[in-house]
C-alpha cells in the first residue's frame, strides 16, 4: 500500500503521515513518527513525499519513482511578490482591467481541492465562509466561490505547489484575481488533519489501479466555416445543446447563448488507434448530417480569429494527481505547442492554461489544455499516446520541465526556440520507458515535425486528412 511522507530538508530522517481506518484524524504538527536512513528501504516507488522544507530545495533525484508534493515550495517561499505576479499573469490569473465592488478570499488547498474558505474584510477580519474538513472535502455550492475556489487551486500549481494557500480577489463582475499565495497552512491543525486525509486518498487510490482498465476518451471541437470566412452554427445541423456523440457545443456571447462549435463525444478505447477509429466514425456520422457543400471544416488552436478550440483528453483508470497534470503538460502539451498553427497563440492563457482539469461524474477526469488536434488523423493519434503513455509510466518519467519556469513562459509567449530546447529530454524520458515500443508509431512523427520545425495549417479543411467525403 502507498504511503505519504514528510521531509522537512533532511535526507537523514522522513517522518511517515498516519491514519486510521475510520480517517479519524487528529490535530499536531508532526504527524507521524521519523524514518531515520538505515530504514528508507520502507519507502518504495508509488510513495508521495510533501517537501516540507523553507530552507533548500529537495533533491528529486533521491526519491526515484516517488511523487514528490510542493516540489517547488522553497523557490516559492522566496519568490518576490512581482515575479509571482508575473506568473499568473501569463497563466491568466491576474491582470487586466482593475476589479470594481471586490471581495477578497484565502483559500486553504490540498492537492488540486479547497479545504477551507475564508472571508477577509476591508479591516483586515477574517470570517470563515465554509470549512471543507475534516471528514466530507468538496467544492462550493456557490458558482462564484467555485470560481474563487478554482483560480485559487490554478494560482498554487502555477507556482509549482501542490499544497498551500492563496488569497483571491472577487469583482463584482464575477471576475477573479490573485492577491499572494505561499505553501503550506497557516493553520497547523486544518493542515495536519488535511495531510492525513490526503495520506487516505493516496494509499486508495493506488490500491483501486491495480486491476483497473486504463482507458482514454475525448471531447474534440470543430467550427464549419463559410467561404467568407464567417462561422456557420453548428446548431443548424446538431440542433442547440450537447447530446448523443455529436453536437453543438454553448458559446456565451454578451447575454446570448450561442451554439457555433461542434463537438464530438466519441466512446473512450484504450489504444490511439481503437480511439482514432472512433473519432472518424463520428466524423463520417456528421458528415451525413452536414448538409452544405460549401463549408470548411475547421480544426485546431484557433481557426477562426477570436474563437479558441479545445481537444479535450479523458482519462480512467487513473487517479487524478498534481504529477499526472505536470506530465501532461510536459509530454504532451508542449510537443503540440510547437506544432500548432502559429494562429493558435492567441487562444492563451484565457484558454489552453496549463493544468486545466475537470473532475468526470462517471470517475476519471479530463485534461483540457490541448488545442484540438482533429486537424489530422496523426495529430490526434499523437495525442492521445502520449496521454496514455503519462498515465501509464506516472511513476517512471521523472523529467518535468513544465516545473521550468523558462519553459512555460515559453509556452504562453509562443517562444517556439525556446519551448524546442526541451524536446530531446521529453523523447530520451519516453523512449526509456516500457510503453514507449508500443506507442513511438504515433509519437515520433510528432517529434520529426516539432524537430523540423512544421506546424499545422488551420486553414485546411480536416475532411481531407481523415479520408471524409467531400460533397460538391
Amino acid at each position: 500500500m502507498a504511503s505519504t511522507w514528510i521531509w522537512r530538508g533532511s535526507y537523514d530522517r522522513l517522518e511517515k503521515i498516519t491514519y486510521d481506518a475510520n480517517e479519524q484524524h487528529t490535530s499536531g504538527e508532526r504527524n507521524g513518527q521519523p524514518l531515520h536512513a538505515e530504514h528508507w528501504s520502507t519507502v518504495r516507488a508509488g510513495d508521495a513525499v510533501l517537501a516540507w522544507s523553507d530552507a533548500r530545495t529537495i533533491d528529486s533525484s533521491r526519491f526515484t519513482g516517488m511523487w514528490i508534493l510542493n516540489v517547488n515550495g522553497h523557490i516559492a517561499t522566496n519568490l518576490l511578490d512581482s515575479e509571482k505576479q508575473r506568473i499568473w499573469r501569463q497563466a491568466g490569473l491576474c491582470g487586466g482591467p482593475a476589479i470594481q465592488s471586490e471581495r477578497l478570499y484565502r483559500i486553504s488547498v490540498v492537492h488540486l481541492e479547497p479545504v477551507e474558505m475564508l472571508r477577509i474584510d476591508a479591516s483586515g477580519k477574517v470570517m470563515q465562509i465554509k470549512s471543507l474538513l475534516p471528514i466530507s472535502g468538496g467544492w462550493p455550492d456557490d458558482p462564484a466561490l467555485r470560481r474563487v475556489a478554482r483560480t485559487a487551486v490554478a494560482a498554487l500549481y502555477a507556482l509549482g505547489l501542490d499544497i498551500g494557500e492563496a488569497e483571491v480577489w472577487l469583482g463584482g463582475d464575477g471576475r477573479t484575481a490573485v492577491r499572494d499565495a505561499w505553501p503550506k497552512l497557516r493553520d497547523t491543525r486544518l493542515e495536519a488533519a488535511s495531510l492525513r486525509r490526503f495520506a487516505a486518498w493516496h494509499a486508495a487510490a493506488r490500491a483501486e489501479t491495480v486491476d483497473r482498465q486504463l482507458l482514454i476518451g475525448a471531447d474534440p471541437e470543430f467550427v464549419l466555416v463559410t467561404p467568407a470566412g464567417k462561422i456557420a452554427s453548428a446548431s443548424r445541423f446538431f440542433g442547440a445543446g450537447v447530446g448523443g456523440a455529436a453536437g453543438a457545443d454553448a458559446l456565451l456571447v454578451g447575454r446570448r447563448l450561442l451554439y457555433p462549435v461542434a463537438e464530438l463525444r466519441p466512446e473512450p478505447a484504450d489504444s490511439p488507434a481503437a480511439l482514432a477509429a472512433n473519432v472518424r466514425r463520428l466524423l463520417l456520422r456528421a458528415a451525413d448530417r452536414i448538409s452544405d457543400p460549401a463549408l470548411r471544416w475547421a480544426a485546431g488552436a484557433m481557426p477562426v480569429p477570436g474563437l479558441a478550440l479545445g481537444g479535450h483528453i479523458h482519462l480512467s483508470g487513473a487517479p487524478l494527481t498534481s504529477r499526472l497534470l505536470r506530465l501532461l503538460d510536459s509530454y504532451a502539451a508542449f510537443p503540440l505547442a510547437l506544432v500548432e498553427d502559429p494562429a493558435g497563440r492567441a487562444r492563451r492563457p484565457r484558454y489552453g492554461t496549463l493544468g486545466d482539469f475537470r473532475l468526470q461524474p462517471h470517475g476519471g477526469f479530463e485534461y483540457r489544455t490541448l488545442p484540438s488536434w482533429l486537424v489530422s488523423p496523426a495529430a490526434a493519434k499523437a495525442s492521445f499516446a502520449l496521454a496514455l503513455i503519462c498515465a501509464r509510466e506516472e511513476q517512471n518519467l521523472s523529467y518535468m520541465p513544465s516545473l521550468q519556469e523558462r519553459y512555460v513562459a515559453a509556452y504562453y509567449s509562443g517562444d517556439r526556440a525556446e519551448l524546442a530546447i526541451c524536446l530531446d529530454g521529453l523523447a530520451s524520458a519516453l523512449s526509456a520507458t516500457a510503453s514507449y515500443s508500443e506507442l513511438s508509431p504515433y509519437i515520433e512523427p510528432l517529434f520529426v515535425a516539432a524537430r523540423k520545425r512544421k506546424t499545422w495549417d488551420e486553414s485546411s479543411d480536416i475532411r481531407v486528412k481523415w479520408r471524409l467525403p467531400i460533397r460538391r
